[in-house]
């Protein structure tokens, strides 16, 4: 039996969420993985449209799958996901592609696999539904880290994005459904669960809301860390930080796609706040949590967009001074309204203000990771090479430790120097250690004598 698959996956942390649920249906039709793809009999490729370059990276990949499958006629290559929901009439009887299957039809891939073996046909399969995938528990690796989707689809429609049209309508997922893929991955050994959706703060259950979510997550044993991606800037409210900090384990960590600095950009990009909105939530969650870490997406050359536009963007960067910026040359997607904005920004104009966004972020990050030095930090072991150990604080800075350290425990760890970006630290103590000094010091002190640890 040729049931073989391979998975090679492009885009956002959904996407490779979504792995997890097509290895979950395949292997449950008795398909096996492999790491090979020259062991295969099946090779997908889960892509992304959102941006002109994911998609130009798929391409160039199916033209290298066209020759494998020169000398294996019977390999089957299925394109799925985002770009194939975008492009599902481009792919013709000459490309290789054998399967097309948008991300709400993952449930019938084996069901299409047997119709193309049988007829020799090309198979697309691209309804959009309000497919949530309820009941299939996603097929993860055993790692310190795991994502759990909370909702699909958006309901935003900002004038550059393609998602509402290859993602569908906003729905959310079941708050049962939703615990148990989270008790499924603390079994696995996760110990840092990531929260995505494409705003997670939208997500409801009947009465229930995200906060109401977060409290009953935050209250599950097993796990250490709680985290979440993405967060719409129009939906976080101060009820929402103040709940955030109130948390035991949620991590101060936020992704807050700003998108633009002008109001005038903003509201061509139909984003439904402002910039002085921004920079007031911005300072309230510095408020109640100072250790937060800020990250974003920033786009240049949105169709209008002008030196002073720009110029405003660069400026609300300073002040902020993010951690870490995603930072973007706009690209053009299908059906969205900015297709009918002119003028258009010439691509050098575009290309000399990205890099000049990615010059100032490139100081800031260094600048903010040179901070860390001699600091005492808390940190998750994620995984060790051999040599060096490399974990992650709870606001998300990756930290390098010069020995093997267990994988999945807590360490703290002294910044002793800073390479680059990243922080190399020594360890201190694990958490076992903090446990029982802590339970010594206070079996032992007096109720009215604090003593000094």
């Amino acid at each position: 039996m040729n049931n073989k698959y391979y998975i090679q996956t492009y885009g956002c942390q959904m996407n490779l969420y979504e792995e997890g649920i097509v290895c979950a249906i395949m292997n449950r039709a008795n398909y096996t993985r492999v790491d090979n793809e020259y062991e295969a009999d099946i090779i997908f490729l889960i892509t992304c449209a959102v941006r002109a370059h994911a998609e130009q990276r798929v391409l160039g990949r199916l033209n290298v799958l066209k020759h494998l499958k020169h000398s294996k006629p019977d390999l089957i290559i299925g394109i799925l996901g985002c770009l194939a929901q975008n492009y599902q009439n481009l792919f013709n009887s000459n490309d290789g592609v054998d399967l097309v299957v948008g991300p709400d039809q993952y449930r019938k891939l084996p069901e299409l696999i047997a119709d193309f073996q049988r007829t020799k046909t090309k198979q697309i399969c691209c309804e959009l539904t309000l497919e949530n995938y309820e009941g299939i528990l996603p097929k993860t690796p055993s790692k310190v880290t795991g994502f759990v989707s909370i909702m699909r689809g958006c309901n935003n429609y900002c004038a550059y994005c393609i998602v509402p049209y290859v993602r569908g309508r906003e729905r959310s997922k079941s708050k049962q459904q939703i615990l148990t893929e989270i008790e499924n991955l603390i079994e696995n050994g996760v110990k840092d669960i990531t929260l995505v959706g494409q705003n997670v703060l939208a997500w409801h259950d009947g009465s229930l809301n995200f906060l109401d979510l977060l409290k009953i997550i935050d209250k599950i044993d097993g796990f250490e860390r709680l985290r979440f991606i993405t967060s719409h800037p129009k939906d976080l409210t101060q009820e929402h930080l103040i709940v955030f900090s109130s948390l035991k384990k949620f991590c101060p960590q936020l992704h807050l796609p700003l998108q633009s600095g002008s109001n005038r950009i903003l509201q061509l990009m139909n984003r439904k706040y402002t910039k002085e909105e921004y920079l007031a939530k911005i300072e309230f969650a510095r408020k109640l949590m100072p250790e937060i870490s800020l990250t974003t997406d920033v786009m240049v050359g949105f169709p209008t967009e002008t030196e002073q536009d720009f110029y405003e963007t660069y400026e609300v960067m300073q002040k902020i001074q993010f951690d870490y910026a995603y930072l973007f040359k706009y690209s053009e997607r299908p059906y969205t309204k900015a297709l009918a904005l002119y003028p258009k920004v010439d691509k050098v104009v575009s290309q000399n203000r990205l890099e000049r966004l990615i010059e100032l972020q490139n100081k800031i990050t260094k600048q903010k990771s040179q901070q860390y030095h001699n600091k005492v930090v808390e940190v998750l072991i994620e995984s060790h090479n051999g040599k060096q150990s490399l974990g992650r604080t709870k606001n998300n800075k990756v930290v390098i430790i010069n020995e093997i350290v267990d994988v999945g425990k807590l360490y703290q760890c002294r910044i002793k120097a800073v390479s680059g970006w990243t922080p190399i630290g020594e360890i201190i103590r694990t958490d076992e250690q903090i446990a029982t000094k802590d339970n010594i010091v206070n079996n032992c002190s007096s109720p009215n004598k604090k003593e000094e640890m």
